[in-house]
């Protein structure tokens, strides 16, 4: 008789063991997308400082896993994200009202929205046409390139540019040094020099643009399945972004990743123009300081 109330004692409790969210040994895994070319090292910052914000959880947390997914466009990461297809549960991408109402996000900017102020990857046998430009008119004239489905395709194009866009990222590039008409590639301060130095003896032609500086609001969060594991896979990463800001890690990482690239573009001498993003919610934190890169100081 008491070996059959223990029995049943086991049977009843057991299953409610699994209910109280994430245990100490269960893993929390993390599927990012990969560069989409061997030479992309647009995100090698961005997983890092995720690597340490689930480095400094896991006290509270657990172990995670921290892999990456086949290649994938950003167009598919998207659809994998919305499909909750578990081949992908976190990506990199800038915030809109339709993503907010689509996913779950962190409202932290990764690069303290550094993305929202770009420079111009041009030909150089534009630099003439580009040195001239002093007014955002003349340079709403200019085709901007960008690949397909990129978010700040609308905001471009919602400010009065013509946007071409082009499937494959590498093939922006080319396109751009090889079309004989003059286009631009406007890149985000975080990525352009990595992007021209990966690529300018293979394409000479290719230069920066060395006054413009175009800013239009661009924060980037990590992103995540509306989902209850989404929800959690988005409250650890939230917790240890917040606990790298506390310690000072999270400026520390990013002064190491983008230091020398802001002195190097010379950001506080360029002509600064600015645009308007109607993509953006309401709910982002723009009074909070602290996590914006302000290139005037």
């Amino acid at each position: 008789m008491m070996r059959k109330s223990l029995l049943f004692l086991l049977c009843l409790f057991l299953p409610l063991a699994g209910l109280g969210g994430n245990t100490p040994n269960a893993e929390m895994v993390y599927i990012y997308h990969p560069p989409e070319s061997e030479i992309d090292r647009r995100y090698a910052y961005h997983w890092d400082l995720l690597k340490a914000a689930l480095e400094i959880t896991k006290d509270k947390y657990g172990p995670y896993v921290l892999k990456p997914s086949v290649r994938m466009t950003e167009d598919r990461q998207m659809r994998e994200l919305l499909s909750n297809s578990q081949k992908l549960t976190v990506m990199i991408r800038e915030t809109s009202i339709k993503r907010e109402r689509q996913l779950e996000t962190v409202r932290i900017p990764i690069d303290k929205s550094l993305i929202s102020y770009r420079v111009l990857l041009i030909n150089k046998k534009d630099k003439a046409v580009f040195d001239k430009i002093t007014t955002l008119d003349q340079l709403k004239k200019i085709p901007m390139r960008q690949g397909e489905g990129w978010g700040d395709n609308a905001i471009l194009e919602s400010a009065g540019f013509r946007v071409l866009e082009e499937v494959y990222y590498d093939r922006i590039f080319e396109n751009l040094v090889f079309s004989a008409h003059t286009t631009a590639f406007p890149r985000g301060v975080t990525e352009v020099l990595e992007e021209f130095n990966a690529r300018k003896e293979r394409l000479p032609q290719l230069m920066i643009e060395e006054n413009i500086l175009l800013y239009y609001p661009l924060p980037t969060y990590f992103w995540f399945p509306q989902t209850d594991e989404g929800k959690k896979l988005a409250r650890r990463t939230k917790d240890g972004l917040e606990k790298l800001i506390e310690s000072g890690d999270f400026d520390r990482m990013f002064n190491k990743a983008y230091g020398k690239v802001i002195a190097d573009l010379n950001l506080k001498n360029r002509k600064l123009f600015r645009i308007d993003n109607p993509l953006l919610p309401t709910t982002v934190p723009f009074d909070n300081k602290k996590l914006w890169f302000d290139p005037t100081k």
